[in-house]
């Protein structure tokens, strides 16, 4: 069984994802967990201030809570699924539900995670990736004792077929308290990728040409739906964002208490054409939170 702090990271990759990649000592074992040989069910709640992917978001705060729940089999295999709730009150709605199948393992000091998540968005969506309906994670993650190296890569599929391939190698160092109750693990990440989902954002969302009449930046006047827009960099692979975190947890027995500050500097703003009109967009560096709670049976 891969430990509760790589679960963390699993689960944190996937939001950074909707948000980050972040470590954990892999030779650390969540003492009060069930054994190792045991298969279990989990449930947590969460709750992320705003949507952030790549370094990319919406000009209006898209803040989530999320319950999840997951059944983790002996043999590695696993299966949850989640919903994300937008809880700004002009929104107030259920804006993404996710169902992930997985395996992960546990070889010395080498963790691994390879999962498919599947996303159904809601029509009103104005979520950055809105526009992707799967996507094919791999994450592994190496203890060197002074340091951890881990290395994400996915391949994320868009609406139109189009997709997009991301790599996130990481470094990060653990401090972990003498009872191995509580640990703090400085990460810093460098995340890469194409932008072809961006680009579906921005015609099917940012400009209103083919979802709904939510409150982003992206929704509205459904009579641009004729609007040209192509973006250079769409099928380009390169350096989107670097993220500096702060992930902390704190377990007891069968519960564990996550925390999540971050810092994300954005790179390689977009240029867009749009009705023949080029510009480039003016891409902010971001600060997010996030704090969750989770159980285990």
């Amino acid at each position: 069984m891969y430990t509760e702090g790589f679960k963390i990271s699993v689960l944190l990759f996937t939001l950074f994802l909707v948000a980050g990649v972040y470590g954990q000592n892999a030779a650390e074992e969540y003492e009060n967990t069930k054994a190792s040989d045991s298969s279990y069910i989990s449930v947590e709640i969460s709750f992320i201030n705003d949507a952030i992917f790549m370094g990319r978001k919406d000009s209006i705060s898209a803040p989530y809570l999320y319950p999840s729940i997951t059944y983790h089999n002996k043999s590695g295999f696993y299966a949850s699924g989640s919903l994300s709730y937008l809880t700004r009150s002009e929104e107030a709605r259920v804006d993404l539900f996710l169902v992930t199948a997985g395996f992960d393992f546990t070889a010395k000091k080498l963790e691994g995670d390879i999962s498919a998540t599947k996303y159904f968005f809601n029509d009103d969506s104005y979520n950055v990736i809105s526009e992707v309906v799967a996507d094919i994670t791999v994450l592994l993650k190496y203890d060197f004792n002074i340091i951890n190296l881990g290395l994400g890569s996915s391949i994320y599929f868009s609406s139109d077929s189009s997709s997009d391939f991301f790599l996130a190698p990481e470094i990060s160092h653990d401090f972990i308290s003498k009872d191995q109750k509580f640990q703090i693990s400085p990460t810093a990440g460098v995340y890469l990728g194409s932008q072809n989902f961006y680009e579906q954002y921005y015609i099917n969302n940012r400009f209103g040409n083919g979802r709904g009449q939510g409150q982003g930046q992206g929704s509205g006047d459904n009579t641009q739906g004729d609007t040209n827009i192509e973006m250079q960099e769409g099928k380009e692979f390169g350096l989107m964002a670097i993220e500096f975190s702060l992930p902390m947890w704190y377990s007891y027995k069968s519960m564990t208490l996550s925390f999540l500050p971050a810092y994300v500097l954005a790179q390689n703003p977009a240029t867009l054409t749009i009705d023949g009109v080029v510009f480039k967009e003016d891409l902010e560096n971001t600060f997010y939170w996030m704090i969750g709670v989770g159980y285990r049976f």
